[in-house]
């Protein structure tokens, strides 16, 4: 893989200190993030970036994520967005010492140059060596001649890359109806008044802004979310929905939301503009706007005044001057958005993912070391690596979670997300009063968190507790009504261990994607006697983790009941699944 980056030479000429600097810290990224799929850097010349992978697919699947690493950046600090031009063959090389000879890496040097800024090409042969790759699309842009290639080369350039990119954080419609399932409970909340934060818009014109956009709508939706006296909506539910499609009344009667508050936001230069406005959703009337025209050092408190603009016209029971002391602990912009990316990129659940971003959130780290939210964030990666058997050793890379949970509470001993990520950690050591007493902290920092409510349930399912799970995920899913799919894992989970069969196969078959449900699937529908189609989601289980045994899955799983464990193991072996 050769890339090189767009408009060097110029960006020196017009401030060598600063953009050396910027490319520098580019290729740094590389090399941080590589090795999640395998590849080395193995040489850097000005500009240019070379590097090998032991096969193609891995290649192109890391020039697609590093080019939406570069696209979707919003957060470099001054100075153009960095671009790269990537060109991907395939051949075999000879390195003599640090010489690297042979003619495919000429190939890739000359077939990147007719690359678009910010797009990949590839030769004829990396797209005969690349198989499940289904997601992309390559278009011919014919036989170029190729200075000093005597050899004429079909070129590819690849124009779409589905789901392989890191995608935003919040996923926006066009349409008027959110392709998601209808909210499971029609109950408004009681006593307190319910807000939805939508996405603010971005007038910037310029994609890699969105980051920043929905990273400055996290940041209020986790502000609001303190203050009991408020129900704040998750921002999972709150991004399907725009004003620009819907009404005020359409979106509070589908979010349960009393009121919404709605702005757009415009980045130019080193200054930001931000118009807010907050509205009754029953009358549809404007209760409340402003305008703030700032430094872009100046976010937080920008989010600061709009929280407590909110808080105060809303309710008389919040003192919002103790959560500006709260609000100590904050990160530089590029780290923000490096969090945000990961958190996004992780949620794929595999191990290459799950390495890339680690690497984003380690990157956040050297860039702002007293960032609590990275360090949490981190925590959660090396949980998977141990859940999932993704690392060489899980046990330790189990105690590194909690390590790294324990040192976002002590940068920051009131960040809920910090206790709820020792809670999961504890929660898979088996020290489940631990577990609980973290998420009860957590959620006594952030009450309204629906994720962390939706995590805690899942605790109380393995400590005994789960009809209160139920509960309390029936709370999470009117906090977050458009929830992801594993609240509905957890909610399976719990309906399994109140031996309901028949509610688990149902509760699973609402996920947009099962794959994750597919165990408790299988178990639950050999228990009704469903065999053929027991043995099909077995079938699909081996498919998706042909490493899988009943053995290794259920060490892992922390049941107080251990009776329970064993009916759920035994489901697994009627089905067919190995033990």
């Amino acid at each position: 893989m050769m890339a090189d980056m767009v408009g060097y030479s110029r960006m020196l000429e017009i401030d060598e200190p600063r953009n050396s600097d910027h490319a520098a810290h580019s290729v740094e990224v590389f090399k941080s993030l590589i090795g999640a799929y395998g590849g080395q850097v193995v040489n850097v010349a000005g500009d240019g970036v070379l590097s090998f992978f032991d096969s193609a697919e891995a290649a192109l699947r890391f020039a697609v994520l590093i080019q939406s690493e570069f696209r979707e950046q919003a957060f470099w600090e001054g100075g153009e967005p960095i671009r790269f031009r990537i060109g991907v063959n395939v051949g075999q090389v000879v390195r003599d010492r640090e010489v690297v000879q042979a003619h495919c890496v000429n190939v890739a040097a000359r077939i990147q140059s007719l690359a678009e800024p910010g797009s990949i090409v590839v030769t004829g042969g990396v797209l005969a060596a690349v198989h499940d790759l289904n997601e992309l699309t390559f278009r011919s842009i014919g036989r170029p001649p190729l200075k000093n290639i005597l050899e004429e080369i079909e070129v590819f350039a690849v124009d779409a890359v589905g789901d392989l990119a890191p995608k935003p954080p919040l996923a926006h419609v066009t349409d008027t109806t959110p392709p998601i399932q209808k909210p499971s409970n029609e109950k408004k909340f009681e006593g307190q008044p319910a807000v939805a934060v939508l996405a603010f818009t971005n007038l910037t014109g310029d994609g890699s802004n969105e980051y920043f956009s929905e990273g400055f709508v996290e940041g209020i939706i986790s502000d609001l979310s303190r203050f009991r006296s408020l129900t704040v909506i998750a921002r999972h539910s709150t991004s399907l929905f725009s004003l620009k499609t819907r009404s005020a009344g359409d979106i509070g009667r589908s979010l349960r939301a009393d009121y919404l508050l709605a702005g757009s936001l415009q980045r130019v230069g080193k200054k930001l503009r931000v118009v807010v406005e907050l509205i009754d959703a029953n009358s549809e009337a404007v209760i409340w706007s402003d305008r703030f025209s700032e430094d872009l050092d100046q976010l937080f408190e920008i989010q600061d005044e709009i929280t407590g603009a909110v808080s105060s016209r809303l309710t008389l029971q919040i003192d919002f001057a103790q959560h500006r002391i709260e609000s100590q602990h904050r990160p530089d912009l590029r780290s923000y958005g490096l969090v945000l990316r990961g958190q996004q990129v992780i949620l794929r659940v595999s191990k290459e993912a799950n390495s890339y971003g680690r690497g984003l959130f380690e990157e956040a780290m050297r860039c702002s070391p007293l960032y609590a939210r990275a360090y949490s964030a981190s925590s959660r990666t090396h949980n998977l690596d141990w859940r999932y058997s993704w690392s060489s050793d899980p046990a330790g890379s189990l105690e590194i979670s909690v390590e790294m949970a324990r040192g976002a509470i002590e940068l920051d001993c009131l960040d809920a997300h910090a206790f709820a990520e020792l809670g999961f950690a504890n929660l898979y050591r088996k020290r489940l009063e631990e577990s609980l007493s973290d998420y009860a902290r957590a959620l006594a920092l952030n009450p309204n968190d629906a994720d962390v409510i939706a995590q805690y349930a899942d605790a109380l399912n393995y400590a005994g507790q789960p009809a209160k799970a139920v509960e309390l995920l029936d709370r999470a899913m009117r906090l977050n009504p458009y929830h992801p799919d594993w609240y509905l894992w957890c909610l399976a989970d719990a309906h399994d261990s109140l031996g309901q069969p028949e509610t688990v196969i149902a509760t699973v078959r609402r996920m947009r994607n099962p794959d994750q449900g597919r165990r408790l699937l299988a178990a639950n529908l050999a228990h009704l006697g469903l065999n053929a189609e027991a043995r099909a989601e077995a079938g699909e289980i081996m498919r998706l983790h042909p490493t899988f045994r009943i053995s290794s899955w259920s060490e892992r799983l922390p049941y107080r009941d251990r009776a329970l464990l064993e009916r759920f193991a035994e489901g697994l072996r009627l089905a067919g699944l190995p033990d």
